[in-house]
């Protein structure tokens, strides 16, 4: 008692092995696609460079952020947390908020952030030394 096998025309299977190439190719192009994701940079007056690093917005307004410094030297973790109140509903730009930055070196920074548009928003606070931290957050 054998399983039959179906026979495929050589016409179908021919097409169905064309198609494998452009399958091999695109299903990486979409996946690095979707990989690309928010991109954020700044800056911290007291550390040469430019810091940089990924932003994870949040659901319901401002979000994650993670920046460091090209040699390793410094990284930080920032939360921008939810606006208190939408301007406009519907739109993303100029809602608002504060939020809390920490460091490797054990500094912490208040900040405030403002979007720009759905897809960005920048914000800026200082520590107790007074170091100025700005930085921004948009999607690439």
């Amino acid at each position: 008692m054998g399983v039959k096998m179906p026979i495929i025309p050589r016409k179908r299977l021919a097409r169905l092995v064309n198609c494998r190439p452009f399958t091999l190719v695109l299903a990486p192009v979409l996946l690095a696609a979707c990989a690309v994701g928010y991109q954020a940079h700044g800056s911290l007056s007291d550390i040469p460079g430019e810091l940089r690093g990924k932003g994870y917005p949040g659901g319901t307004g401002g979000g994650r952020f993670a920046l460091a410094d090209r040699e390793g030297r410094l990284s930080c973790d920032g939360e921008a947390f939810p606006p208190a109140a939408a301007v406009t509903p519907g739109m993303c730009a100029g809602e608002s908020g504060a939020g809390m930055v920490r460091c490797s070196d054990g500094r912490t920074i208040p900040i405030r952030w403002q979007a720009i548009t759905c897809r960005s928003w920048q914000g800026s606070g200082e520590d107790a030394r007074g170091n100025r931290l700005e930085f921004r957050m948009e999607r690439r």
